[in-house]
């Protein structure tokens, strides 16, 4: 089986960008066995079996900006090939970001490197309780030019196509096929972040949780064209958004409306289902509602002809949910009327006529609701 037409067309959308070429230095030194001495150093100093050689804090903004170039591809595109699938059409808006974080980060390291040293020196003396610490950090002091090396921001983008060897291309036409289902399961993951912090008990919502839906279904709407399922799942969780103001905290009926989402996301499963379901449900040329019990009255002990004739007529024609209402309000009246002693009839009420079964038409059941390197 070679790979198909649609998953070609698929790959004609997307390009994948790689950020393994992001590299940071991790100022950590092998810890030996001479440095402890019968004493365990402090936590801040090492930790699983290495040491700190220079103060964690001055690499905590190259830290955040990783994350933050990670956050930007997650927020658009879904896992690839060891990179990331991202839409054509935000492939500019994601370089644009990576550019500027790229800028930040060497804006960063022009200022690391030459205070290296001194920050060095600083970690070395920060009144560390024993001396063959403080000779430890300075023998292991990574050298300026290893610390240059190791601080690099890079990124690549580039596209895929199908190779010319049939099995080479059908390898990578499952990978292909599965772009919709790592979708949902990134979806599902971020929903259930959201479940985690209480949402289901809070009995409020705030915009930032809000925010953070909006931001799921922008990333499903950006990749919708991975299938249809992507498309029916994006529409109905607009819809939801839709009917909810964009400032204030949501509560009641509306906060109820967001766990039920909230909730359905939270699963590869339960998207599954509700994927299932919206299909039934678009499936039809009318809208599907939930199936409602109603409970028609007890006939009164002298039945009316009126309500013979309603009951007849029932077993005729189709059964919708406004003709059970209509014939429970009247048939409500007409008990009203009974009751009433201004009208007494002085003959006794006629039988009804019983139907023949056999030749009766059963009346029709109530719908169901349903590359390039940088």
């Amino acid at each position: 089986m070679t790979i198909q037409t649609n998953e070609i067309r698929i790959l004609d959308q997307i390009l994948l960008v790689d950020l393994s070429a992001i590299h940071l230095w991790t100022a950590r030194k092998k810890l030996k066995a001479e440095m402890l001495e019968g004493k365990i150093p402090p936590a801040d100093l090492a930790s699983l079996g290495s040491m700190r050689v220079i103060d964690p804090e001055r690499l905590k903004p190259f830290e955040k900006i990783k994350r933050q170039a990670i956050k930007v591809i997650e927020e658009c595109g879904v896992k690839f090939l060891g990179g990331y699938a991202v839409s054509q059409d935000k492939i500019q808006e994601v370089v644009d970001h990576l550019e500027a974080l790229k800028t930040q980060f060497y804006d960063l390291k022009s200022n690391f490197l030459p205070n290296y040293d001194r920050w060095v020196s600083d970690w070395v003396n920060q009144g560390w309780e024993k001396e063959e610490w403080r000779e430890a950090i300075r023998s292991s002091a990574t050298p300026k030019a290893e610390v240059d090396a190791g601080l690099q921001f890079g990124y690549a983008a580039c596209r895929v196509a199908p190779d010319g060897d049939k099995h080479l291309s059908s390898t990578l036409g499952g990978q292909v096929r599965g772009l919709a289902d790592q979708l949902f399961a990134e979806t599902a993951d971020t929903a259930e972040r959201l479940l985690e912090t209480g949402l289901a008990t809070r009995g409020h919502v705030t915009q930032n949780t809000l925010n953070t839906v909006r931001k799921m279904n922008a990333k499903l709407k950006g990749l919708m064209f991975l299938s249809s399922e992507v498309k029916g799942l994006s529409d109905h969780i607009e819809a939801t958004l839709a009917a909810l103001p964009t400032s204030g905290v949501v509560n009641g009926v509306q906060y109820g409306a967001v766990v039920t989402l909230i909730s359905s996301l939270s699963t590869e499963e339960s998207i599954k289902r509700l994927i299932k379901h919206l299909n039934i449900a678009n499936g039809s040329d009318e809208v599907v509602a939930p199936a409602v019990e109603v409970q028609l009255p007890v006939e009164p002990a002298a039945p009316q002809e009126p309500v013979v004739e309603a009951v007849e007529n029932s077993a005729k024609a189709p059964v919708t949910l406004d003709a059970l209402i209509s014939e429970l309000q009247l048939a409500t009246a007409l008990a009203e009327a009974a009751e009433s002693p201004a009208v007494v009839s002085p003959e006794p009420a006629p039988e009804p006529e019983v139907a023949k079964p056999a030749e009766e038409t059963e009346p029709e059941p109530l719908p169901q609701a349903a590359g390039f390197w940088f």
